[in-house]
């Protein structure tokens, strides 16, 4: 049986949050892709339908979308503090991922073509959507209670933000179409996580049916 067997949720009690679907981290010709290659960015660029079917999904059901822009300032100083090797100087390279102001910092055009006036733009300049942004006080004032995440990269923006949506008791959803990583054992292993702690790994199908609508039809 599954665990949300039963569970009937009310849209105006629910959000979508999308993390960091920017051309950096899905389109072959950002910093990663140019970086690693195209296949770096196969599975985020892969996603994109799904993430876009999931918006519209939750757009028809009546539930409000969050979007975050990580965004690197190149004259961070608290990273300038920093004394071990970051992820990415621990491979010898010194990306410029999401610079701000550039093209790589922008969401990828099939995602910002969905979203629509009403819809909130988070910009962050750490892992979590909840650090040191507006996205908590934003959810509380507006009574969301369950959050729906969606996004890239799976073991780092998104675990960190699942885990920091858990410990300010909030209820986590998400779809498993909707998450990806560079790795598939860092994929498997946060999704386990996610369902063992956090939350509940799901699908654009059965968020739908919680939300007591038809999920949006596949494109082509």
């Amino acid at each position: 049986m599954s665990i949300l067997e039963g569970v009937v949720l009310d849209p105006a009690e629910c959000g979508l949050l999308v993390i960091d679907m920017q051309n950096g981290f899905c389109h072959p010709e950002g910093s990663r892709g140019k970086a690693f290659g195209a296949e770096s960015v196969y599975k985020p660029e892969e996603i994109i339908p799904d993430v876009v079917r999931l918006m519209k999904t939750c757009r028809e059901a009546g539930v409000r979308r969050w979007l975050t822009r990580q965004v690197y300032y190149p004259t961070d100083a608290m990273r300038s503090r920093r004394r071990i090797p970051s992820h990415l100087e621990r491979r010898g390279l010194k990306l410029e991922l999401t610079r701000r102001g550039t093209w790589d910092a922008e969401l990828h055009d099939t995602i910002a073509a969905e979203v629509q006036p009403e819809d909130e733009i988070i910009v962050k300049h750490r892992a979590s959507a909840f650090y040191n942004t507006s996205l908590e006080p934003e959810l509380r004032m507006l009574g969301v209670q369950v959050l729906i995440i969606a996004g890239t990269t799976t073991s780092f923006c998104v675990d960190s933000t699942v885990r920091d949506a858990y410990a300010r008791d909030f209820d986590v959803l998400v779809p498993e179409e909707c998450v990806a990583d560079t790795e598939d054992a860092a994929q498997e292993a946060v999704l386990h996580g996610i369902n063992r702690f956090h939350g509940v790994v799901t699908s654009i199908d059965e968020v739908a049916g919680l939300l007591g609508v038809q999920a949006h039809a596949a494109a082509g």
